[in-house]
């Protein structure tokens, strides 16, 4: 990836669920502390995709006035944004609608391009329904795999925006 800061959250992350992982296994599935660990993995898991999203293009502004670094940074970079696929193609054409077009064509041409955004949607979907207080059905498992193929989704991102 080109952008090492947007690298490091996933790595870190990924560290992260392979310790969570091992807890499960160690207290086995049926624990009760089960699902507050994959509730946090919700949690963890698409706020670094958020991170990433936004880091991504947020860093794009380098070499730019300070207002034009201010104006980037509030309005995307400590923003609060699901990193939906729909906000993605937004901030994109904000930007450059080449970007978007070519996020677009790439991530459609991707092998699993349905499988990937559908687990970037399951992802938002389950941290939302957290957030509002409802119960989630997810599986530590099933959130990890929506976290690595969010991933894939990121990595996509990466490839298109360049300065």
């Amino acid at each position: 990836m080109n952008n090492q800061e947007a690298l490091q959250s996933i790595i870190q992350c990924q560290d992260e669920l392979e310790r969570i992982f091992h807890l499960i296994e160690g207290h086995g599935h049926m624990s009760p502390i089960v699902p507050f660990l994959t509730n946090y993995t919700i949690v963890k898991t698409c706020g670094t995709v958020e991170f990433c999203f936004k880091t991504i293009i947020s860093d794009i502004h380098s070499g730019q006035s300070q207002q034009i670094i201010n104006y980037i940074d509030n309005t995307i970079r400590n923003s609060s944004m699901n990193p939906s696929k729909n906000n993605i193609h937004t901030t994109l054409k904000k930007f450059d609608e080449n970007w978007n077009q070519q996020f677009k064509q790439k991530l459609d041409s991707h092998v699993h391009s349905q499988r990937l955004k559908s687990s970037l949607n399951s992802l938002n979907l389950a941290r939302n329904s957290f957030a509002h207080g409802k119960i989630i059905t997810s599986s530590f498992e099933d959130i990890k795999s929506y976290f690595n193929d969010s991933v894939e989704i990121i990595k996509i991102l990466d490839e298109i925006v360049k300065e």
